[in-house]
């Protein structure tokens, strides 16, 4: 019997995998398959794509969205060694089309040695569309797992990384606070700079989500953040502590990419990536005050072009207020010569040698 499936004991795959590592996983196999199903993903992915899957774990969840949609090309991405042999040699090792490689996709230019060697080879698309040829997955839930998911985010913003090939949807397994920073609302105090870019450049929706009361029996502190934001505490699909190893809260976020608009052919995406990291040093501040962190001279230059926005907090502003902020900064004069440019990560031989080899 396979892990996952009706009448296998949890010790046949806690032994396998062990617990050398913080990533929860979600292991109901059935809970998997009434999601995708939920989600209505045969309508736009089946057969005819590719599923690019990150941090498989468990395997779980990737088996039961090959077992539906039988995508053409299946990339499993794992770096953790009992993850990658529990896939590669053991549970899923049967999928036709389904490959493993043992690379970590937090680093940057795995995606393009990838493309480079033709372990996925997906169409370009108009922003103006959907990429049906693409679909993204991945369980972000390690320590980690919040900065990645916001570097995915902002990947949208540049059109990079699969962004590049057109507007990619993504599903993606969060702990409950990495959810709620993506999903928090300008209402919420907490809200930062990752819920800012999520109401710029796409629509999230909250797919699964544990019960915060099962956590708040065990502990005050474990799960708090599902009930804080009604998107997580009415998520249409419940999870309980036992569809989960190991235990704890997890959240399924239903990423699609925007379309583009005309603004972001006006802006430069660093220059609106500075405004907001700068902007929310300062959350709780009002504007009149945070609008000083954009360079010297800012709230004189600033004062008379946005001034009826200055009684606003920074968490409390719109997206059509910030692309207001963005359009006066880029025709500001002094503003600071030199901002920042995104990093590049640099990959290890064993990286490139798993690739080259799996190609």
């Amino acid at each position: 019997m396979k892990l996952g499936e009706p009448g296998v004991l949890p010790s046949t795959w806690r032994g396998a995998i062990g617990k050398a590592h913080q990533r929860v996983n979600i292991v109901n196999y059935e809970k998997s398959e009434e999601i995708v199903n939920y989600l209505k993903l045969k309508e736009d992915y089946h057969k005819s794509f590719e599923l690019l899957d990150c941090y498989p774990g468990c395997g779980i969840w990737s088996r039961a969205l090959h077992k539906h949609l039988e995508p053409k090309t299946h990339v499993m991405l794992e770096s953790f060694d009992n993850y990658y042999c529990w896939n590669k040699d053991g549970y899923n090792r049967d999928l036709n089309a389904a490959k493993v490689i043992q690379v970590d996709p937090y680093k940057w230019k795995v995606y393009n040695l990838l493309e480079r060697y033709g372990a996925y080879k997906p169409e370009h698309v108009p922003l103006d569309q959907v990429n049906k040829s693409l679909l993204y997955t991945g369980q972000f839930t390690t320590a980690q797992g919040g900065q990645l998911l916001s570097q995915f985010i902002t990947c949208i913003a540049y059109r990079s990384w699969i962004q590049k090939f057109g507007r990619v949807r993504m599903l993606l397994w969060v702990r409950d606070t990495a959810a709620f920073r993506a999903v928090a609302t300008p209402e919420e105090p907490s809200r930062g700079k990752l819920s800012a870019l999520v109401s710029l450049f796409a629509d999230i929706d909250v797919v699964a989500a544990s019960d915060g009361n099962d956590f708040r029996s065990q502990d005050s502190k474990t799960g708090k953040f599902l009930e804080r934001i009604p998107a997580l505490r009415n998520a249409p699909i419940k999870l309980s502590v036992s569809d989960t190893f190991m235990k704890g809260p997890l959240v399924l976020l239903d990423v699609k990419p925007k379309e583009q608009r005309e603004w972001e052919s006006e802006i430069s995406t660093h220059e609106m990536e500075y405004v907001l990291r700068n902007l929310f040093i300062t959350p709780k501040m009002q504007l009149r005050t945070s609008i000083n962190t954009l360079g010297a001279g800012a709230g004189e230059h600033f004062g008379p072009r946005l001034g009826h926005l200055y009684d606003k907090t920074t968490h409390q502003l719109t997206p059509d207020e910030f692309v207001e902020i963005f359009r006066e900064f880029r025709v500001w004069p002094y503003k600071p010569e030199h901002l920042f440019d995104l990093g590049e990560d640099d990959l290890d031989s064993r990286t490139k040698r798993d690739i080259i080899q799996f190609v």
